[in-house]
């Protein structure tokens, strides 16, 4: 058996000693108040148990992360807490690893280069732990950026997923009817804050398109921006990345989000742009991927094999039983007072 709970055991234990706590007049009362704490604290763990018979989605589906590296990800400007932006991806990462659970993960980060630092694997830690490290360029080291740096590695990778060639230009449109044959779906999510500083314009990424079946364009940061603390090669800590502008006067760098450059990049791949404000906005972007999953022509077929079968929603109807009837037992009871 199996447990994953939502709140920490310990928090729950509090919870459920203080839901006793307050005891109920009469045995039978009292009674079905333990019993409720106990149900609330079991269905919390979520239990599961293995089983062999359990119906599990084929692992047909690649999710490729193509991960904004730039000092700019380190702006403090996301959520309310000014946290920094690549905080936060790092916990979306692990939220949609988290949904798609059985897939398979591959990462590309670009900063002044492009990096396809983690092949596709079905070991999800793998490519978390490697998203952990992910800390911008040194200070010195920092260049322009431009998103235009990674299309390459994204076209070789999801062209090498699907097993295309491309030593022809000319065959690409043939190369692309093969992929209908394919028995994987191609998932990439797009995490930036969209900001080109390298004077480039954003290429075309229609041909992108042609090699992903869904996915979203994540945005992180907002209009006003935040301050970096970046790292420097004569520090080991961070620090205010500052600059002298064209007065001579030495003022705080300050990055913004660039929508229009991560709307025209969602609409050229035709995926979604979900702006990341907070990290329940991440739910749209999960949801919208998902049902596009679900109704696409992907020949997706649902299997019976060893998986884990939770039990916790029996436990819920029961509970939701018992509420019931508290609901009803106390409204007699106060019909019968008054």
């Amino acid at each position: 058996m199996t447990i994953s709970p939502v709140i920490p055991i310990p928090i729950m234990v509090i919870i459920c000693i203080a839901l006793i706590a307050l005891k109920r007049k009469g045995a039978w009362n009292f009674t079905r108040q333990i019993i409720i704490s106990v149900l609330i604290f079991a269905i919390n763990l979520r239990l599961a148990i293995p089983s062999d018979n359990v119906t599990v989605v084929k692992n047909d589906i690649d999710v490729l992360f193509v991960v904004d590296n730039t000092i700019s990800m380190l702006a403090e400007d996301y959520g309310s807490d000014e946290e920094r932006r690549m905080d936060a991806v790092r916990k979306d990462v692990e939220t949609i690893m988290n949904e798609f659970e059985g897939a398979r993960f591959g990462l590309i980060t670009f900063d002044d280069t492009a990096n396809y630092l983690i092949p596709y694997t079905s070991e999800s830690s793998i490519v978390l732990s490697a998203v952990q490290t992910l800390e911008g360029r040194l200070k010195e080291y920092a260049g322009g950026t431009s998103l235009n740096i990674s299309y390459d590695a994204m076209q070789q990778v999801l062209e090498n997923n699907l097993g295309l060639t491309d030593d022809d230009d000319d065959d690409d449109e043939e190369d692309i009817d093969e992929i209908s044959g394919e028995n994987r779906v191609q998932v990439v999510f797009y995490i930036s804050d969209g900001e080109i500083t390298s004077g480039d314009r954003l290429r075309s990424f229609e041909r992108i398109s042609e090699l992903v079946d869904t996915g979203a364009v994540l945005g992180y940061g907002t209009s006003a921006g935040g301050p970096m603390h970046v790292r420097s090669y004569d520090d080991d800590g961070y620090e205010l990345l500052q600059y002298y502008d064209n007065n001579y006067n030495y003022v705080t760098a300050i990055s913004k989000i660039d929508e229009d450059n991560l709307k025209d990049l969602a609409a050229d791949i035709n995926i979604p742009y979900f702006h990341m404000v907070n990290h329940s906005d991440l739910n749209g972007a999960i949801e919208a991927v998902k049902l596009s999953i679900s109704e696409g022509n992907f020949d997706r077929e649902k299997q019976t094999g060893e998986g884990q079968l939770e039990i916790y929603y029996i436990l819920a109807g029961v509970l939701a039983a018992l509420l019931i009837y508290d609901m009803i037992y106390y409204r007699k009871r106060l019909g019968q007072e008054r």
